[in-house]
């Protein structure tokens, strides 16, 4: 047999399993286009980071032995409270005498004793004296947790960052958590600061928490190559767990970001999946009369779960569903049931 008869004879066997394929019928479900809400959405390209809104590397303001540490890791403290001290008696007992001298200075000047002069230097001295023994205390600036502590007594401290480069001491609040991260250059017309946003956090089993977008870059970086993006924050405005208790967002978590950049009611809806081709090329696939028919139609607003359709979907047409191992092609022949999927 020569190689043109064996290939016209593949051909004349694949039309014939078409033309079998097309006499059959094909189980598959159909959905009906529904009123429903649906939104259009923006996501970041890669996952946002969980950061406080107040977070501070605390350091002593001169060299020293650290004498005393009053916090350990995970420790939650006020503003202004002790977190540790350096080896200071010296300059506390300086401190100390400086406070006596402005005094007495104070009720002579008082009667008349003493010049103005000496008022201010006795003050001067004092004010040296204090910057001094402060320099030697490390003290919160405001309310929060200790995240980074690095310190141990005995130790000759001489700067702020370990041979690690991260900090000796951290601090962060406890408030509201924020959320940085990057969007597509070709979102960036579509938010606005305001907006809702959903943010699920894999670190807390993927918990949904609700956010509003509150700062949006209008600045496209173009630090990698192939990605121009700009950045946007969002602040966390729910907190709670699935009991409804105050929950500490872990700072530096991964979050995925869905920003609500549009909503619609009662607009008439399909599933996404159900969705051909690209662009502003996208069809479906229809069922009249037992047989699969293309239908081209027009969009409007929608994400990954549903679409707005402004035009080719009927109310009461029947629209064919996707199905494992069948390729639905114009023609086909169908036995169609039913799918609710709202």
């Amino acid at each position: 047999m020569t190689k043109l008869k064996l290939f016209n004879l593949m051909v004349s066997m694949s039309m014939l399993g078409f033309i079998i394929s097309c006499s059959k019928k094909v189980s598959i479900e159909f959905v009906k286009a529904m009123p429903a809400s649906v939104e259009s959405t923006v996501t970041t390209i890669n996952s946002g980071t969980i950061e406080a809104r107040f977070q501070a590397e605390l350091a002593f303001g001169t060299v020293g032995r650290i004498s005393k540490i009053y916090v350990s890791l995970g420790s939650k403290v006020s503003e202004g409270a002790l977190i540790a001290e350096l080896e200071n008696a010296d300059l506390k007992a300086i401190y100390n005498e400086s406070e006596k001298e402005l005094t007495r200075a104070e009720e002579l000047y008082k009667n008349g004793l003493v010049s103005i002069a000496n008022l201010d230097s006795a003050k001067r001295t004092k004010e040296v004296a204090r910057l001094n023994y402060e320099k030697t205390i490390m003290k919160a600036p405001f309310s929060g947790m200790i995240t980074a502590m690095d310190l141990k007594v005995g130790e000759f401290y001489q700067s702020s960052v370990n041979s690690t480069n991260k900090p000796a001491v951290q601090i962060i609040d406890l408030k509201k958590r924020i959320i940085k991260g990057e969007i597509d250059e070709l979102d960036l017309q579509k938010i606005a600061i305001g907006q809702k946003a959903r943010v699920k956090i894999p670190a807390l089993k993927n918990q949904i928490f609700n956010a509003i977008l509150t700062k949006v870059v209008p600045f496209v970086s173009t630090a990698k190559d192939q990605d121009r993006t700009s950045q946007i924050e969002l602040e966390v405005i729910e907190q709670k767990n699935d009991k409804g208790e105050n929950l500490l967002i872990p700072v530096g978590a991964s979050a995925d970001v869905e920003i609500i950049s549009e909503t619609k009611n009662a607009s008439k809806v399909l599933p996404a999946n159900i969705l051909y081709g690209t662009g502003k090329n996208r069809f479906i696939y229809k069922i009249q009369e037992g047989k699969l028919k293309k239908q081209p139609i027009k969009l409007g607003i929608g994400n990954y779960e549903r679409v707005e359709i402004l035009e080719g979907v009927n109310e009461n047409d029947q629209i064919a569903t996707p199905s494992e191992g069948i390729e639905l092609i114009e023609g086909l022949k169908v036995d169609a049931v039913e799918k609710k999927w709202l």
